[in-house]
Order: C-alpha cells, then structure tokens, then sequence
C-alpha cells in the first residue's frame, strides 16, 4: 500500500511538472514558476525512486550497493532546494533572491558531492534499514551528516518562510503556506530520527524499523510540502464545485426577502424579474447572487429613510436582551429597519437626525460575494422572525 502511495504521489508530481513547465518556458521572467517546476519534478521522481521496490532495482542496475538510496536521497534534496528557491523569488525581486538561491545551491552541490563521495568510498551491502544496517559506519556517518545537514537547512528555511509569509497572504496561497507548514514539521520529526539512528549506532539501538518509520515521516512531510506548495494553482478549481453549491444556497435562502423588497421596490431591479426567477445555465449562480445581493442592499438604503428609529431601537434592546453580538446583533437592526420601514411605506416621514448610516462597500471578488452573502442570510432569517412574530410598533407621527 505504502508503494502504491509512493509512486501514485510521484508519478502527480511530475504530471504537474508537465503541465506547468510550457508555461514556465514562455515566461522566462518567472523564476519562482521555473524552481516550481524543477520541485515538482524532481519530488515525482524521488518519490518513485525511493519506493521500497524500486531503490534496490535501481542499485541493481546501476551495479552498485545503495545508489538507488543515493540517487533518492539527491532528488529529495534537489525538490527542497528548489523549493527554498522558489519561496526566496516569491518573497524578494529576483535581483534580491538570487544571491540568497545562489548561497544554498552551493551549500545543496557541497552536500551532494560529500554524500556521493562517501557512499562510493565505502563497503556497503543493499539494506532497507541503511542507517542501523550499518551502525557506526564511518563513511555512512559521514553520508548522512551531508545529507542531515542540508535537510536541516531546507526545513529551517520552509518553516520560517511558510509561517512568516502567511499572515500577508490570502486564499489558496495562505492555506498553501500553511500545509506546507505542516510539512516541515513532520520534515522535523524525520529529522529528529534520523539524528537519533545515526548516533544511537554507536550505543546498538536500532531504532526500531528504520525503512517504515523513514518512510512514513518523509512521505507525509514530501507529500504535504508538495500539497501546499501547489495549492494556489489547483485550489480554486478543487473548490468551485463547494463555491457553487454554497452560491446555490444563498441564492435560495435569500429568495423570500427579495422577493418581498423587489415588490417593494422594484426600481432596485438590476435586470428583468424573469432573468433573476427563471431557470439559469451551469456557472451563472455566481453572477444571479451578485446581483440579489446588489438589489438587497440598494432596497435597504431606499428604505432605511421610512423605518421607524423607535422601533428599531426596541427590537435591538430585546436582541442584546437574547444575547446577539456581531453580525447577528447587526442584522438584527438591519432587519428591523426593513421591516419597520415596509410596515410604514404609505406613511413616509423624515429619518431623524443621525440615523443615517453609510452605504456598504462595493464587492470585489468571490471573497467579498460570499462575507456579504451570508451577512444578509442573517438578515432574511431576522427579518423572517420578525415577520413571524411581529412585534408592538409604537404610534408614530407621518411628515
């Protein structure tokens, strides 16, 4: 099972390379997007490499002990030094990012150049279980110090970018630092063991088997690090069947209180009432909500000027009483301006002084569509409430 994951992993990997790579060509200019690809490829193939089945068949056929590990480990190394890369071009101009890249790239070719060194100068025979295979082993000691090292380095960098970046993205690309994260840590966690194999040697501590466990842990951190570091390219479309559906719902849950503000109001309309009520094609869900929404809130600021201050204050006064805060709070007193403000359209009076309030802001983006969305789903659910259990409108005098 655990091969199948392996080379299932590796072979995404580098159908992602391929994908990307076109584009990474005709945009010479995008040195992050190249490193990207030079990731993802070279994590497809360390992936598939290091597979149990398949190290000891490349060692095989290559005719010497342990090159399949070699040329795994060389690969995993490549794909993280790519990936510091590519965070360094993200979070810096490329001016600025290459001497930083050009730094670790000699630090990754040094590492590279004593690991090889130091397996082809040894006496080893094809072990799962590399390290306590050889316990002690001075040229394996040294391979491993080589490639521990860098590992150390890649880590350090991918934890401190990852963290330190998020908070100034958004979207796919902050929950993308996050998973990568997640990766590092676990990078960590490999880490740690590997430590602990290598000098627990020296005591005979096997560390238990050392094939799975290294397996496990570097899998997992590969398989988040590549996860996070390509959400932003396959997010958005892994989300849109949730977003659509989410837009569906709005867009019927808001039905009831445009439909009683569209007849109040229909100069509100931004289209005909059969284009927004008829049946609608795959994708234009998005643009039918834009839209209720829009006509909800320009009948909201055409009515605000009728609702009665009096009453609005009494039904906020019982919402604090039922212990509403934020936007439920919010909506609450939205929702009885409207209601107030319907209940006394034939008798429109002056709005008393200070009861004006701003407009909302204009939306930009899906983000936006969604956070008013629901806002004003709690709006219709209050308005609802108080259509179901009206409430005592005090007497009031028309202008």
């Amino acid at each position: 099972m655990a091969t199948i994951i392996m080379v299932a992993a590796g072979l995404a990997g580098l159908l992602t390379c391929f994908l990307k790579l076109p584009h990474a060509v005709r945009n010479p200019d995008r040195p992050a997007l190249r490193a990207l690809c030079v990731m993802l490829g070279t994590f497809g193939l360390a992936f598939i490499v290091t597979a149990p089945p398949v190290t000891p068949a490349v060692s095989a056929a290559l005719g010497v002990p342990n090159a399949g590990r070699l040329i795994g480990n060389a690969l995993t190394l490549i794909s993280a030094g790519a990936l510091q890369a590519m965070m360094l071009y993200l979070a810096h101009t490329a001016a600025e990012a290459w001497p930083r890249v050009r730094l670790r790239l000699i630090v990754l070719a040094v590492a590279l150049t004593g690991m090889t060194v130091a397996l082809l100068s040894a006496h080893t025979k094809e072990d799962p279980n590399f390290v306590s295979g050889h316990p002690g082993y001075p040229p394996i000691v040294i391979y491993e110090l080589f490639y521990l090292g860098y590992l150390s380095l890649a880590l350090t960098d991918l934890l401190t970018f990852s963290i330190r970046y998020a908070r100034y993205a958004e979207g796919a690309l902050r929950a993308g630092m996050r998973v990568v994260s997640a990766g590092a840590v676990f990078g960590i966690f490999y880490f740690v063991y590997r430590v602990a194999l290598l000098f627990g040697g020296f005591a005979h501590w096997t560390g238990g088997d050392e094939s799975t466990i290294s397996a496990v842990l570097a899998g997992i951190s590969g398989i988040l690090v590549a996860i996070g570091a390509t959400l932003p390219l396959w997010g958005k479309y892994a989300a849109l069947p949730w977003r659509r559906g989410r837009q569906l719902l709005s867009y019927h849950r808001l039905a009831a209180l445009w439909d009683t503000l569209h007849n109040a109001v229909p100069e509100v309309a931004l289209t005909s009432e059969q284009a927004m009520t008829g049946s609608y094609r795959r994708g234009e869900i998005g643009i039918r909500l834009y839209r209720r929404v829009i006509e909800i809130r320009d009948a909201q600021l055409i009515l605000r000027a009728h609702s009665d201050p009096e009453a609005v204050r009494r039904i906020e006064q019982d919402a604090v009483g039922r212990r509403l805060t934020g936007d439920r709070l919010r909506a609450a007193v939205d929702a009885a301006e409207l209601f107030t403000a319907l209940h006394a359209a034939d008798r429109p009076h002056e709005p008393a002084a200070g009861q004006d309030r701003e407009a909302p802001e204009p939306m930009e983006g899906d983000a936006r569509l969604t956070s008013e969305s629901r806002y004003l789903e709690l709006v219709a659910d209050a308005f609802r409430q108080l259509n179901d259990n009206p409430p005592t409108m005090p007497a009031r005098t028309g202008s």
